[in-house]
Protein backbone atom coordinates (compact mmCIF):
# COMPACT_ATOMS: atom_id res chain seq x y z
CA UNK A 1 0.00 0.00 0.00
CA UNK A 2 2.81 2.37 0.91
CA UNK A 3 4.54 1.54 -2.41
CA UNK A 4 1.38 2.42 -4.33
CA UNK A 5 1.20 5.79 -2.59
CA UNK A 6 4.85 6.52 -3.41
CA UNK A 7 4.29 5.59 -7.08
CA UNK A 8 1.28 7.89 -7.40
CA UNK A 9 3.22 10.69 -5.75
CA UNK A 10 6.13 10.32 -8.18
CA UNK A 11 3.79 10.36 -11.21
CA UNK A 12 2.23 13.56 -9.96
CA UNK A 13 5.61 15.23 -9.56
CA UNK A 14 6.72 14.21 -13.05
CA UNK A 15 3.44 15.39 -14.60
CA UNK A 16 3.66 18.67 -12.72
CA UNK A 17 7.21 19.32 -13.89
CA UNK A 18 6.24 18.54 -17.52
CA UNK A 19 3.31 20.92 -17.32
CA UNK A 20 5.48 23.66 -15.82
CA UNK A 21 8.13 23.08 -18.51
CA UNK A 22 5.52 23.31 -21.28
CA UNK A 23 4.09 26.52 -19.87
CA UNK A 24 7.57 27.97 -19.50
CA UNK A 25 8.38 27.10 -23.14
CA UNK A 26 5.19 28.82 -24.30
CA UNK A 27 6.11 31.92 -22.35
CA UNK A 28 9.61 31.93 -23.87
CA UNK A 29 8.16 31.63 -27.37
CA UNK A 30 5.87 34.57 -26.70
CA UNK A 31 8.76 36.66 -25.45
CA UNK A 32 11.15 35.66 -28.31
CA UNK A 33 8.97 34.94 -31.31
CA UNK A 34 10.78 33.35 -34.27
CA UNK A 35 9.23 33.63 -37.73
CA UNK A 36 9.10 30.19 -39.30
CA UNK A 37 7.81 29.71 -42.81
CA UNK A 38 6.16 26.31 -42.82
CA UNK A 39 5.89 24.69 -46.26
CA UNK A 40 2.97 22.65 -44.97
CA UNK A 41 0.93 25.83 -45.34
CA UNK A 42 1.09 25.30 -49.08
CA UNK A 43 -0.97 22.11 -49.12
CA UNK A 44 -3.98 22.39 -51.39
CA UNK A 45 -6.58 22.76 -48.66
CA UNK A 46 -8.29 25.38 -50.76
CA UNK A 47 -7.32 27.60 -53.62
CA UNK A 48 -8.15 30.75 -51.68
CA UNK A 49 -6.00 29.74 -48.71
CA UNK A 50 -3.06 28.88 -51.00
CA UNK A 51 -3.29 32.23 -52.75
CA UNK A 52 -3.40 34.13 -49.45
CA UNK A 53 -0.36 32.29 -48.05
CA UNK A 54 1.62 32.81 -51.26
CA UNK A 55 0.82 36.53 -51.28
CA UNK A 56 1.92 36.82 -47.67
CA UNK A 57 5.17 35.03 -48.39
CA UNK A 58 5.81 37.12 -51.49
CA UNK A 59 5.32 40.30 -49.46
CA UNK A 60 7.86 39.06 -46.91
CA UNK A 61 10.46 38.30 -49.58
CA UNK A 62 10.05 41.76 -51.10
CA UNK A 63 11.63 43.37 -48.06
CA UNK A 64 14.47 40.89 -47.57
CA UNK A 65 17.96 42.41 -47.97
CA UNK A 66 19.85 41.69 -51.20
CA UNK A 67 22.09 38.71 -50.46
CA UNK A 68 23.95 36.69 -53.05
CA UNK A 69 25.57 33.27 -52.81
CA UNK A 70 26.86 31.56 -55.92
CA UNK A 71 26.62 28.08 -54.41
CA UNK A 72 23.05 28.28 -53.14
CA UNK A 73 19.89 30.33 -53.34
CA UNK A 74 19.93 33.71 -51.56
CA UNK A 75 18.72 33.72 -47.98
CA UNK A 76 14.93 33.70 -47.81
CA UNK A 77 14.27 32.34 -51.32
CA UNK A 78 11.59 29.71 -51.31
CA UNK A 79 11.88 26.64 -53.49
CA UNK A 80 8.23 25.78 -53.01
CA UNK A 81 6.12 25.77 -56.16
CA UNK A 82 2.73 27.40 -55.86
CA UNK A 83 1.88 26.10 -59.31
CA UNK A 84 3.24 23.13 -61.21
CA UNK A 85 4.79 25.35 -63.88
CA UNK A 86 5.90 28.85 -62.91
CA UNK A 87 8.90 31.14 -62.50
CA UNK A 88 9.76 33.87 -60.03
CA UNK A 89 12.66 36.23 -59.35
CA UNK A 90 15.42 35.73 -56.84
CA UNK A 91 15.81 38.78 -54.58
CA UNK A 92 19.05 40.64 -55.21
CA UNK A 93 19.69 39.18 -58.66
CA UNK A 94 18.88 40.34 -62.19
CA UNK A 95 19.77 37.14 -63.99
CA UNK A 96 18.90 34.33 -61.57
CA UNK A 97 15.43 32.91 -61.08
CA UNK A 98 13.50 29.90 -59.81
CA UNK A 99 11.71 27.75 -62.38
CA UNK A 100 9.11 25.13 -61.48
CA UNK A 101 8.52 22.30 -63.94
CA UNK A 102 5.86 19.77 -63.01
CA UNK A 103 6.08 20.96 -59.43
CA UNK A 104 9.88 20.62 -59.14
CA UNK A 105 11.74 23.87 -58.39
CA UNK A 106 15.18 24.58 -59.85
CA UNK A 107 17.41 27.63 -59.65
CA UNK A 108 18.57 28.88 -63.06
CA UNK A 109 20.85 31.61 -64.40
CA UNK A 110 20.39 33.52 -67.65
CA UNK A 111 23.30 33.55 -70.13
CA UNK A 112 25.87 36.28 -69.56
CA UNK A 113 24.54 39.61 -70.85
CA UNK A 114 20.85 38.72 -70.54
CA UNK A 115 18.47 39.35 -67.66
CA UNK A 116 15.50 37.54 -66.25
CA UNK A 117 12.16 39.11 -67.19
CA UNK A 118 9.45 38.14 -64.66
CA UNK A 119 6.70 39.66 -66.81
CA UNK A 120 6.72 37.22 -69.74
CA UNK A 121 4.38 34.28 -70.12
CA UNK A 122 5.64 30.85 -69.09
CA UNK A 123 5.86 29.67 -72.71
CA UNK A 124 8.24 32.57 -73.54
CA UNK A 125 11.99 32.33 -72.90
CA UNK A 126 12.48 34.62 -69.88
CA UNK A 127 16.08 35.76 -70.50
CA UNK A 128 16.11 38.95 -72.54
CA UNK A 129 18.27 41.97 -73.35
CA UNK A 130 18.74 44.57 -70.58
CA UNK A 131 16.81 47.21 -72.52
CA UNK A 132 13.69 45.05 -72.20
CA UNK A 133 14.16 44.26 -68.49
CA UNK A 134 14.26 47.15 -65.98
CA UNK A 135 16.23 45.78 -63.05
CA UNK A 136 17.29 48.71 -60.87
CA UNK A 137 16.34 47.10 -57.57
CA UNK A 138 18.15 43.87 -58.50
CA UNK A 139 21.17 45.30 -60.32
CA UNK A 140 23.63 44.28 -57.61
CA UNK A 141 23.23 40.58 -58.33
CA UNK A 142 24.61 40.17 -61.85
CA UNK A 143 26.92 37.29 -62.60
CA UNK A 144 30.53 38.14 -63.56
CA UNK A 145 31.06 38.95 -67.24
CA UNK A 146 32.32 36.19 -69.53
CA UNK A 147 34.04 38.21 -72.28
CA UNK A 148 35.59 36.85 -75.46
CA UNK A 149 38.15 38.45 -77.75
CA UNK A 150 35.44 40.42 -79.59
CA UNK A 151 32.58 40.58 -77.08
CA UNK A 152 32.42 42.13 -73.59
CA UNK A 153 29.53 39.74 -72.78
CA UNK A 154 28.29 36.50 -74.28
CA UNK A 155 25.09 38.21 -75.46
CA UNK A 156 24.22 41.81 -76.24
CA UNK A 157 24.34 44.76 -78.63
CA UNK A 158 27.38 47.02 -78.41
CA UNK A 159 28.50 50.22 -80.16
CA UNK A 160 31.70 50.03 -82.17
CA UNK A 161 33.67 53.08 -83.25
CA UNK A 162 34.00 56.46 -81.59
CA UNK A 163 31.86 59.60 -81.48
CA UNK A 164 32.90 60.51 -85.02
CA UNK A 165 32.06 57.05 -86.37
CA UNK A 166 28.68 56.25 -84.89
CA UNK A 167 27.00 53.99 -87.42
CA UNK A 168 28.57 50.65 -86.48
CA UNK A 169 27.32 48.20 -83.87
CA UNK A 170 27.97 44.60 -82.85
CA UNK A 171 25.60 41.81 -81.90
CA UNK A 172 27.19 39.13 -79.72
CA UNK A 173 25.61 35.67 -79.65
CA UNK A 174 27.29 33.00 -77.52
CA UNK A 175 30.41 35.15 -77.53
CA UNK A 176 30.55 35.35 -81.34
CA UNK A 177 30.50 38.86 -82.83
CA UNK A 178 28.39 39.93 -85.82
CA UNK A 179 29.02 43.49 -87.04
CA UNK A 180 26.39 45.71 -88.69
CA UNK A 181 26.11 49.26 -90.01
CA UNK A 182 23.15 51.59 -89.67
CA UNK A 183 21.57 53.06 -92.83
CA UNK A 184 23.31 56.13 -94.19
CA UNK A 185 22.91 59.16 -91.95
CA UNK A 186 21.84 57.22 -88.86
CA UNK A 187 23.81 56.36 -85.72
CA UNK A 188 23.57 53.42 -83.32
CA UNK A 189 22.25 54.26 -79.86
CA UNK A 190 23.44 52.11 -76.97
CA UNK A 191 20.43 53.33 -74.97
CA UNK A 192 17.73 52.11 -77.37
CA UNK A 193 19.65 49.41 -79.33
CA UNK A 194 18.39 51.07 -82.51
CA UNK A 195 19.66 53.24 -85.33
CA UNK A 196 18.63 56.79 -84.47
CA UNK A 197 19.25 60.32 -85.73
CA UNK A 198 22.79 61.22 -84.66
CA UNK A 199 21.59 64.14 -82.53
CA UNK A 200 19.37 61.73 -80.59
CA UNK A 201 22.21 59.34 -79.75
CA UNK A 202 24.30 60.33 -76.75
CA UNK A 203 27.18 58.24 -78.13
CA UNK A 204 27.51 60.37 -81.26
CA UNK A 205 28.89 63.78 -82.21
CA UNK A 206 26.37 64.58 -84.95
CA UNK A 207 28.41 67.37 -86.55
CA UNK A 208 31.65 65.38 -86.65
CA UNK A 209 29.87 62.23 -87.83
CA UNK A 210 27.98 63.95 -90.67
CA UNK A 211 30.70 66.43 -91.55
CA UNK A 212 28.36 69.40 -91.42
CA UNK A 213 27.78 72.23 -88.99
CA UNK A 214 24.46 74.06 -89.05
CA UNK A 215 24.96 77.75 -89.84
CA UNK A 216 23.92 80.11 -87.05
CA UNK A 217 20.43 81.55 -87.50
CA UNK A 218 20.15 85.27 -86.71
CA UNK A 219 17.75 86.20 -83.95
CA UNK A 220 15.68 89.33 -83.59
CA UNK A 221 15.24 91.13 -80.31
CA UNK A 222 11.48 91.24 -80.72
CA UNK A 223 10.76 87.73 -82.04
CA UNK A 224 13.77 85.74 -80.89
CA UNK A 225 15.00 82.79 -82.93
CA UNK A 226 13.09 82.01 -86.15
CA UNK A 227 10.66 79.13 -85.80
CA UNK A 228 10.69 76.02 -87.97
CA UNK A 229 13.40 73.95 -89.59
CA UNK A 230 16.26 74.90 -91.88
CA UNK A 231 17.36 72.96 -94.96
CA UNK A 232 20.82 73.10 -96.53
CA UNK A 233 22.20 71.27 -99.54
CA UNK A 234 25.34 69.26 -98.84
CA UNK A 235 28.43 71.07 -100.16
CA UNK A 236 29.96 67.74 -101.23
CA UNK A 237 26.95 65.93 -102.72
CA UNK A 238 24.10 67.73 -104.48
CA UNK A 239 21.74 64.81 -103.81
CA UNK A 240 22.18 65.05 -100.05
CA UNK A 241 20.83 67.76 -97.81
CA UNK A 242 20.72 68.56 -94.12
CA UNK A 243 17.79 69.29 -91.89
CA UNK A 244 18.86 71.41 -88.91
CA UNK A 245 16.85 71.02 -85.71
CA UNK A 246 17.93 73.00 -82.66
CA UNK A 247 21.26 73.65 -84.35
CA UNK A 248 22.00 69.94 -84.94
CA UNK A 249 22.11 68.37 -88.43
CA UNK A 250 20.29 65.36 -89.85
CA UNK A 251 21.30 64.07 -93.26
CA UNK A 252 18.67 63.19 -95.85
CA UNK A 253 18.97 62.26 -99.50
CA UNK A 254 17.11 62.65 -102.80
CA UNK A 255 16.55 59.44 -104.69
CA UNK A 256 17.21 58.44 -108.28
CA UNK A 257 18.61 61.21 -110.50
CA UNK A 258 17.14 64.07 -108.51
CA UNK A 259 18.97 66.64 -106.39
CA UNK A 260 18.10 69.08 -103.64
CA UNK A 261 16.96 72.56 -104.63
CA UNK A 262 17.46 75.09 -101.83
CA UNK A 263 15.05 77.66 -103.27
CA UNK A 264 12.07 75.29 -103.22
CA UNK A 265 13.48 73.12 -100.40
CA UNK A 266 12.57 70.01 -102.37
CA UNK A 267 14.10 67.33 -104.59
CA UNK A 268 13.96 68.12 -108.32
CA UNK A 269 15.72 66.78 -111.44
CA UNK A 270 19.49 67.10 -111.24
CA UNK A 271 19.38 68.73 -114.71
CA UNK A 272 18.27 71.96 -113.06
CA UNK A 273 20.96 71.97 -110.36
CA UNK A 274 24.22 73.47 -111.72
CA UNK A 275 26.15 72.29 -108.64
CA UNK A 276 25.62 68.65 -109.63
CA UNK A 277 28.40 66.88 -111.59
CA UNK A 278 28.05 66.69 -115.38
CA UNK A 279 27.66 62.92 -115.38
CA UNK A 280 24.66 63.07 -113.05
CA UNK A 281 23.02 65.89 -114.99
CA UNK A 282 23.56 64.07 -118.30
CA UNK A 283 22.05 60.89 -116.96
CA UNK A 284 19.14 62.86 -115.51
CA UNK A 285 18.51 64.44 -118.93
CA UNK A 286 18.50 60.98 -120.53
CA UNK A 287 15.96 59.78 -117.99
CA UNK A 288 13.74 62.78 -118.75
CA UNK A 289 13.99 62.13 -122.51
CA UNK A 290 13.21 58.43 -122.07
CA UNK A 291 10.22 59.29 -119.90
CA UNK A 292 8.99 61.76 -122.53
CA UNK A 293 9.29 59.15 -125.32
CA UNK A 294 7.50 56.56 -123.19
CA UNK A 295 4.65 58.96 -122.49
CA UNK A 296 4.37 59.78 -126.22
CA UNK A 297 4.22 56.10 -127.15
CA UNK A 298 1.61 55.38 -124.50
CA UNK A 299 -0.52 58.29 -125.69
CA UNK A 300 -0.30 57.09 -129.33
CA UNK A 301 -1.26 53.57 -128.31
CA UNK A 302 -4.23 54.88 -126.33
CA UNK A 303 -5.44 56.88 -129.37
CA UNK A 304 -5.10 53.80 -131.61
CA UNK A 305 -7.14 51.67 -129.21
CA UNK A 306 -9.78 54.36 -129.03
CA UNK A 307 -9.98 54.59 -132.87
CA UNK A 308 -10.30 50.82 -133.16
CA UNK A 309 -13.13 50.77 -130.65
CA UNK A 310 -14.91 53.52 -132.58
CA UNK A 311 -14.59 51.52 -135.85
CA UNK A 312 -16.07 48.42 -134.20
CA UNK A 313 -18.99 50.44 -132.86
CA UNK A 314 -19.76 51.98 -136.30
CA UNK A 315 -19.52 48.57 -138.05
CA UNK A 316 -21.98 47.05 -135.58
CA UNK A 317 -24.43 49.94 -136.12
CA UNK A 318 -24.36 49.58 -139.96
CA UNK A 319 -24.89 45.82 -139.74
CA UNK A 320 -27.86 46.29 -137.43
CA UNK A 321 -29.49 48.90 -139.71
CA UNK A 322 -29.10 46.61 -142.71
Amino acid sequence: MRGLVILVTLCGVVFGRAQISGEQQNVEEEINPVEIIDDSQFTKESEATTEAVYSERKAKYRFLPDQYNEESSPVGVSRTCREKNERYSIPGSCDRYIECLNGTAEEKTCPDGLRYNPNVNFNVYPCQYPIDVPCLERSAGLQPAQPTEDCPHQFGYFKIGDAKNCSGFRNCVNGVAYDFTCPEGLAFSSETYRCEWPDESKDCDAEAFLGFRCPPVPESRELGAPAGFRFYRSPSNCQNYFLCINGKPRRLSCGGYSAFDESSESCISAVDIPECPLELRTRAAQIIEEEKQRNTAEAAFARLRYAQSEDVTESSTVSFDA
